[in-house]
């Protein structure tokens, strides 16, 4: 390869609009290839390379060096992103300035964005359409806990790698709204929105929250299952307004074979009036998962117009900000009562068993692949309902693929300590949705005493089976042979606090008021299992109403601290 041109080269930073810099060295970045351009900049696939690994480089415009407005809103978006680390949120490398370029390192995605993909292969198959949906939802949901709203939710911001995995870009339009950290960086959403997209609320200039980004991702997934978006005009006002004033098409009526619920999510997504909506994206995650649930069971279609079941209105329990990375799986169990806002991680791992398995046919999607087949007739009585589990269990347990791919992977030994811990907490909570307590309390006993050569992956194997065997017993509140099973319950969970954390784990510093470090510790390891956070969360609350007074560090665990409120 020739030597690349000194970065001497470069144009200055005053010179205007950059020209296309393909082929220069920028920093420690190698210029490839100009990917696109914006009304911020452009972006350049390049080569970092330190790491020798290839990144999207977005740089400002040279003339928008000298506007500290532009410029507030390009460290915002890199300080905003870098805060979110999550699979589905494209991630910041590194962000700074060069010869009085300013530059932004993003992960690179080798894809397609969303209407790029609508455009080549229309609407996908239900199951894509579905794990596309949630993987959206899940992206959400950590950016508005973080206090983030995107401002700027289209197909466009949307990229769709091979594997069929979906990671949300572009947060330059996005502003804080936690207190104190608001950059009031614009005016009006109508000038910086995409008016296809746009909420009711930016179209009219008004202040918006995270429920505006609900309404632009309901118009986004309308767009996806139908096609086409709802509103379309000659003028860009004209779409403006029909957000404000008309109703959309109803998505039924152009894809009658979708399911009712489905439907009525989408249309509830998209209420003129933000309180009419979903509250939070955590909400939408459960209305989908009732969805698959309903498909993989056969359930009978609900009746057109009939509502959905009930979701959870008014303030829900959020998640404590904690950094990291965020791995693992993010199964949406659907256990009942209040459940803390925890993280989710990467789509391939979501499936939990006994929910919609399928496999993509077109597009290399991944996920898992077939419907389960109809439930065998019964050949011994069903073991009776758990209180608070929706009885939709076939009369007879089924292996599904999930399952026996699970097995396999925790009986081989060169299974890494990561994936085996995360493997098994997936099969006991599988096992748990199934009702099967007696083989989630075998596999979270297995976690319990897991030996591993690292220290801190054996820490927290017996840390997830401690939690894991106290959500066990929580379930177990009307068998006989546990009588004060909420009790025992709380013990377990107060037993997982007691573990030592593990040599080599950073220590959170105790400000006044902080949580302990144990469960600041537990908190940060449930932030990247947020099923088990799920579990430990319902388990607690069902805990409590059994009863039992849960102490603060319990208490934190089941509803950490709200996010900030819009401003």
């Amino acid at each position: 390869m020739p030597d690349a041109p000194s970065d001497h080269t470069l144009p200055s930073a005053g010179a205007g609009d950059l020209a296309d810099l393909s082929g220069r060295t920028l920093g420690g970045f190698q210029l490839v290839r100009k990917i696109g351009a914006g009304g911020m900049g452009q972006v350049y696939l390049a080569r970092q390379l330190s790491l020798k690994r290839p990144v999207a480089l977005k740089l400002l415009k040279a003339d928008l060096t000298k506007n500290p407005t532009a410029l507030k809103r390009f460290e915002a978006e890199a300080h905003a992103v870098a805060k979110l680390n999550h699979p589905n949120i494209v991630q910041v490398y590194e962000f700074g300035e060069h010869d009085g370029l300013r530059y932004m390192a993003l992960e690179y995605v080798e894809g397609r964005n969303l209407r790029e993909y609508l455009a080549r292969k229309g609407p996908p198959e239900l199951a894509v359409a579905l794990s596309m949906m949630r993987q959206i939802a899940t992206a959400l949901t950590r950016a508005h806990e973080q206090g983030l709203v995107h401002r700027d939710i289209k197909p466009e911001n949307i990229l769709v790698t091979k594997r069929v995995e979906v990671k949300v870009t572009d947060f330059g339009l996005s502003r804080f709204f936690a207190p104190g950290e608001a950059l009031n960086l614009t005016q009006s959403g109508v000038t910086l929105g995409t008016p296809l997209y746009l909420s009711p609320e930016q179209a009219q200039g008004k202040a918006v929250d995270h429920r505006s980004d609900l309404y632009s991702f309901g118009v986004t997934a309308y767009h996806l299952l139908a096609g086409e978006p709802p509103f379309r005009g000659s003028t860009a006002v004209e779409v403006a307004l029909k957000h404000v004033t008309d109703r959309p098409p109803p998505l039924a009526g152009l894809r009658p074979d979708l399911p009712a619920d489905l439907c009525g999510l989408v249309h509830k997504l998209m209420a003129k009036e933000p309180g009419d909506r979903y509250q939070s994206a955590r909400e939408v995650l459960r209305d989908l998962a009732k969805v698959k649930e309903g498909l993989t069971l056969g359930l009978p279609p609900r009746p057109p117009g009939a509502p959905l079941p009930p979701t959870p209105s008014g303030p829900q329990p959020t998640a404590l900000t904690l950094s990291g990375t965020v791995s693992g799986s993010a199964a949406t169990l659907g256990f009942s009562g209040v459940v803390p806002v925890a993280p989710p991680v990467r789509w391939g791992r979501w499936v939990a068993a006994g929910l919609l398995a399928v496999v993509a046919a077109a597009g290399g999607a991944a996920g898992y692949a077939a419907l389960h087949p109809p439930p065998a007739p019964p050949t011994r009585p069903a073991p009776p309902p758990l209180v608070g589990l929706p009885d939709v269990r076939p009369p007879e347990r089924i292996t599904t693929a999930r399952e026996r791919e699970l097995v396999a992977a925790l009986d081989r030994r060169k299974t890494p300590p990561d994936e085996w811990n995360a493997a098994a907490i997936e099969l006991a909570l599988l096992y748990l949705r199934e009702g099967r307590l007696d083989d989630a309390d075998a596999r979270f006993e297995q976690l319990e005493k897991a030996p591993f050569v690292l220290p801190v992956a054996t820490a927290e194997a017996k840390l997830a089976g401690k939690l894991g065997r106290g959500v066990v017993l929580a379930y177990r509140d009307g068998d006989p042979k546990h009588p004060d099973a909420a009790k025992e319950s709380t013990a377990a969970f107060q037993a997982a606090l007691a573990l030592p954390i593990p040599a080599g784990v950073a220590k959170a510093k105790a400000d006044k008021g902080s949580p302990p470090p144990a469960v600041v510790w537990a908190q940060g390891f449930l932030y990247r299992h947020p099923d088990l956070a799920h579990a430990v969360a319902e388990a607690l609350t069902r805990d409590a109403a059994n009863g039992v007074r849960l102490p603060p560090p319990l208490e934190a665990l089941r509803a950490p601290r709200a996010a900030g409120k819009s401003g």
